[in-house]
């Protein structure tokens, strides 16, 4: 589910500045003629900084004007620029201006003239210096492109008109462009502001609020404060969004309507969720190493072929044909899912687990909605996830005047033939696989679900399948609708006895050995290969995840480094569940002193992947015990050496480099620690 904790929406609005991108205002804006009054009106307020708390002070001809904002202290103070984001609020009752004395530091507040200074500096520092050569970049509601021309100059466009000749050399989320920023900013501000070390830069709000960066050079922090809109109206009342809709479906639909359609399946779904719970719950707790790690050893790597026969016992599957392209980040996959969508010739089944009603899920939705005339389309989302995605607005403002609809379920089919259905969650279970096929011989799996933070604001992996294996996808859709439906578990056993769709008649020379690994219930094929890869492996073991909560999974990582083997992880350096963080820097100590490299990946990576000397598997499934065990998950494996090295090379190698790695413990708190021992149990 959705969690708005970690905010990256702030640096969009830095970016639109730099390149002078248009940009929207959020259809949720309250904005009050007061406040827009004093920010057109004042062009210089004042700013006083306590701690990670600031207030932004406008002088009005009667009143004093106030916004508060606060951040959370970053864990790794003192070790480069920590990049947050805060909402600045209106505070209803004002304190008076601080006094010289007082706790509260006064910030330099610069005007606009030195933003604009600031951005053309960045633009010259960031550019490639040759020539038809640029890089990408994330905006405010939009991407785009720096470059320089044939004739060396410096040019600024959205994404959408990137010259054909322009090479992109590299890519700047939202978080790196932050960090980027901050470091040109410092050089000149020292220099030009001798002794002074907090700065509050006035961004041009344009009709979008209000904006300013907060730079701090002791503490190395870069704050984005924004006010796109506000939840608090001085003349109104706190906007509040009703929860009554989610809290019927969980009472009435998961557990009323969803037993009383499938009463065979949902009582075999209880008995396998007690009987994991229940081995989740057995002493496995993480086992910290007290030696210092050995030296990395020269081994061979496993012996593939006995590794695979191995799976095929270990998790009764089989290896079939097909192609893999991945497809890194939202302006990789979101592009080609939407000329899938415009050139689909037969049907499109979309199994996600969010599909959220955002205005880029509503884009979706529309073009869905107009392929429904021509092809059949059918659309399987998770409830209880949606539902909780719904509820929580967007860290990136969705573009002027979007209206949210209530249900994305009834808008998808009202005006259309799409056909939509929901998979219920009976004893909270999830769907949380993200499978979306098209004509039956071309599916899109991996991480995304379809909503704006995956588009715009985090990291990470979708993948592209053709060929045979891809009719079993479509038959997995056929039987997941079908017991969604009001047939239930009848129409399940008879979507399970239909007979399969033939596969292509030739194979392609791209076509490598594929091997489909599920978590539902009564099946953990992907934890088994998991587990069973980390004690195999001689070489090296590289993951990327958020939630890194299983000690299963953790122990076998210091089991694999006390043997010599190359082990590093990546996690995010924030996170969208802020327990999630506090437990993965827990983990991140213990994988260091075990001699695991830990790399913190600047902003939210929601990538789940793992490599294994020859050998990965990469997918929906998180490495918790929610995904290990319980939810309905699917990946995919291979031990094709063309695919895993270009795993390793695209996304490990460069998120390597990007990452901040951590070379000692960072300071964690009781409260860190108590949350860890909590989500080991999910």
């Amino acid at each position: 589910m959705r969690r708005k904790i970690c905010d990256l929406s702030g640096l969009a609005l830095l970016l639109a500045a730099v390149i002078s991108l248009p940009a929207a205002v959020t259809p949720r804006e309250t904005r009050t003629a007061e406040q827009l009054e004093s920010a057109r009106l004042l062009a210089a307020p004042r700013a006083f900084v306590k701690g990670d708390h600031v207030r932004i002070y406008y002088t009005t001809t009667n009143a004093l004007v106030t916004f508060v904002a606060n951040w959370q202290p970053s864990h790794l103070q003192g070790r480069g620029f920590r990049y947050h984001t805060a909402t600045l609020k209106y505070d209803r009752t004002p304190p008076k201006l601080p006094k010289p004395d007082s706790t509260w530091t006064e910030a330099v507040v610069l005007e606009r003239a030195v933003w604009n200074e600031l951005a053309a500096a960045a633009r010259r520092e960031l550019a490639p210096a040759e020539p038809n050569t640029g890089f990408y970049f994330q905006a405010y509601l939009t991407e785009g492109v720096i470059y320089r021309d044939a004739a060396g100059g410096i040019k600024s466009v959205p994404l959408s008109q990137k010259p054909a000749k322009v090479t992109l050399t590299a890519r700047y989320s939202m978080a790196e462009m932050a960090l980027s920023l901050a470091r040109i900013a410092e050089d000149r501000l020292r220099a030009s502001h001798p002794g002074k070390h907090r700065f509050c830069l006035t961004a041009e709000p344009g009709g979008r609020g209000l904006a300013f960066i907060f730079l701090d050079f002791q503490k190395r922090s870069c704050v984005l404060l924004t006010n796109p809109h506000t939840d608090e109206d001085p003349r109104g009342a706190p906007q509040v969004v009703p929860s009554v809709r989610s809290l019927g479906s969980l009472a009435v639909e998961s557990h009323g309507v969803a037993l009383a359609r499938n009463p065979f399946s949902s009582t075999l779904r209880l008995m396998s969720m007690s009987a994991q719970n229940l081995a989740g719950l057995l002493p496995t707790g993480v086992r910290g190493r007290g030696a210092p790690a050995p030296p990395l050893n020269t081994n061979a790597p496993m012996d593939l072929a006995a590794w695979e026969a191995e799976l095929d016992d270990l998790t009764d599957t089989e290896l079939e044909p097909g192609s893999v392209r991945f497809l890194i980040d939202g302006e990789k996959f979101f592009p080609v899912l939407a000329e899938r969508i415009a050139t689909a010739t037969n049907a499109i089944h979309i199994e996600i687990c969010i599909f959220d009603n955002d205005d880029v899920a509503v884009a979706i939705a529309d073009a869905l909605k107009r392929r429904s005339t021509e092809v059949r389309v059918r659309v399987l989302y998770d409830l209880m996830a949606s539902q909780g995605a719904a509820r929580s607005a967007p860290d990136t403002p969705m573009r002027e005047g979007f209206v949210p609809p209530a249900s994305i379920g009834a808008y998808l089919e009202a005006d259309s033939r799409v056909t939509a259905r929901a998979f219920l969650n009976p004893w909270f279970s999830a769907d949380h696989r993200k499978v979306l096929t098209f004509d039956g011989w071309v599916s899109y799996l991996g991480g995304m679900n379809l909503g704006r933070e995956y588009r715009y604001e985090w990291h990470d992996l979708m993948f592209e399948v053709e060929g045979p294996i891809v009719t079993r996808f479509e038959r997995d859709f056929r039987k997941a609708w079908a017991h969604a439906g009001p047939g239930g578990d009848l129409a399940f056993a008879e979507a399970s006895l239909a007979p399969q769709r033939k596969p292509p008649p030739s194979p392609r020379h791209d076509w490598a050995p594929l091997r489909r690994l599920y978590t539902q219930p009564g099946e953990t094929q992907i934890r088994k290969a998991v587990v069973k890869s980390l004690s195999r492996a001689r070489q090296r073991l590289w993951l990327e995840n958020p939630y890194l909560y299983d000690p299963a999974v953790i122990n076998g990582l210091l089991a694999a480094r006390a043997r010599g083997v190359d082990v590093r992880v990546v996690l995010p350096s924030d996170n969208d569940f802020g327990a999630g963080k506090s437990s993965n820097l827990v983990t991140a100590n213990t994988l260091v002193r075990g001699g695991v490299r830990v790399f913190l990946y600047p902003g939210m990576t929601h990538v789940k992947a793992l490599v294994a000397d020859g050998w990965a598997t990469f997918g929906s499934a998180n490495f918790n015990k929610l995904s290990l065990r319980t939810n309905h998950e699917l990946n995919l494996a291979t031990s094709d050496p063309g695919i895993v090295s270009e795993l390793a090379r695209d996304l490990f190698a460069v998120d390597f480099a990007k990452a901040h790695e951590l070379t000692e413990p960072i300071e964690v708190s009781w409260t860190d620690e108590l949350v860890d021992r909590i989500l080991t149990q999910f």
